[in-house]
């Protein structure tokens, strides 16, 4: 669907409490415009906002795993040697990222349709 292109109005009217709980919604789905909001809640059935620490370990373990694999890759080119250290480490974090996507997905199969 285009977004550039919406030429038809709907309008409704509701009272001052049916206002405020809209903006309650909107304001807690951290959507900035009511009418995407509204657009999106009609459209797709509900507005899911996910606020899972889970995905803030799971980002910051990525972002390790990946410097790690990095620096070994660039060392594995420069000298062409391996360490057993540092594939142990990357091992530990690629293990602690796998219990965090286990968690996640736990969490998200426990959202109600």
């Amino acid at each position: 669907m285009s977004n550039k292109s919406r030429p038809l109005r709907i309008q409704f009217h509701v009272n001052q409490e049916e206002l405020d709980i809209i903006e309650q919604k909107r304001t807690a789905s951290r959507m900035t415009g009511r009418e995407a909001f509204m657009r999106k809640l009609v459209l797709e059935g509900r507005v899911l906002v996910l606020d899972v620490p889970e995905f803030r370990q799971f980002s910051a373990l990525l972002g390790r795993c990946a410097g790690s694999l990095n620096q070994i890759a660039r060392r594995v080119n420069s000298t062409g040697r391996l360490y057993s250290g540092e594939l142990s480490e990357t091992k530990e974090t690629l293990e602690q990222l796998t219990e965090e996507v286990r968690k996640i997905y736990q969490q998200l199969t426990h959202i109600k349709s």
